[in-house]
């Protein structure tokens, strides 16, 4: 199960650009584009830093108004969709 605890990583496939309205990235493995907006921008750009995704979060928090919890929410929702399509791996410890 998904938490601020697990730890993931951007796979070497995995290319980020930032945009005027939001920000993309892409799989070049398969040639798919998935489209982040700003709140997802800010937390890729947090993980290719190398934060925790607990870090993520309260900076996250720091920058944006909302809720701890929907935060949370909605990160997890965004990780696994990531995970689902192949945008990021758990790491391995």
């Amino acid at each position: 199960m998904l938490s601020l605890d697990t730890a993931v990583r951007i796979p070497a496939h995995v290319y980020f650009t930032s945009l005027e309205d939001g920000s993309v990235l892409l799989d070049t493995r398969t040639n798919t584009y998935f489209a982040l907006e700003d709140v997802g921008g800010r937390f890729w750009e947090l993980l290719g830093d190398g934060h925790p995704l607990a870090t993520i979060h309260r900076t996250l928090l720091d920058e944006y108004e909302v809720a701890p919890a929907q935060l949370e929410q909605d990160l997890l929702e965004l990780l696994d969709a990531l995970l689902e399509n192949g945008l990021l791996e758990i790491a391995q410890a």
